[in-house]
């Protein structure tokens, strides 16, 4: 391979460090929307990693022939390095206020769905939920006095000792 092959191959691997980079910011993104636990973060970072590394060796397979130099991972370590040092506080500062506005977004929109109910339930949740306090109370004391309580009760117990009795 000529020098520029090589110098197009660094710079292939340099771009696949920036996009490893890139990727990556995008799962710090869906930790922050979903937090996750450690075990969650590991199994995904080994997954990136393997990801990771099945992609710079297809870039090795494709343009190298599978030859493993070592100016190819410094240029996809040095691609991730410059990616963290220049873009990487950029592009998070852009996805969490893209995020926020996405937040605000989805919230406005569950108010407009939800404010009809809302509106239905302050109207009658309140005056219906007081009729069946008042109705309830009363009409367990009105049983009571009635007797009629009393013979349920005798009648609930009954079946369940001729239940127990099978």
């Amino acid at each position: 391979m000529d020098i520029q092959g090589q110098g197009s191959l660094f710079l292939c691997c340099l771009l696949l460090g920036g996009g490893m980079g890139l990727v990556y910011d995008g799962m710090r993104l869906a930790r922050r929307i979903l937090p996750h636990g450690v075990w969650a973060v590991q199994i995904e970072d080994g997954l990136y990693w393997a990801a990771g590394a099945l992609g710079g060796f297809e870039v090795l397979l494709k343009e190298n022939h599978g030859e493993v130099r070592f100016f190819l991972l410094v240029a996809v370590f040095g691609g991730m390095g410059l990616y963290g040092t220049l873009a990487s506080p950029l592009v998070m500062g852009v996805g969490e206020k893209v995020l926020k506005v996405i937040g605000k977004l989805v919230m406005l929109l569950l108010t407009i769905i939800f404010t009809p109910f809302r509106l239905v339930y302050l109207a009658f949740g309140r005056p219906v939920g007081n009729f069946v306090r008042f109705c309830g109370g009363k009409s367990k004391k009105h049983l009571q006095l009635c007797k009629v309580y009393v013979k349920i009760k005798k009648d609930t117990l009954r079946r369940d000792i001729r239940f127990l009795r099978r």
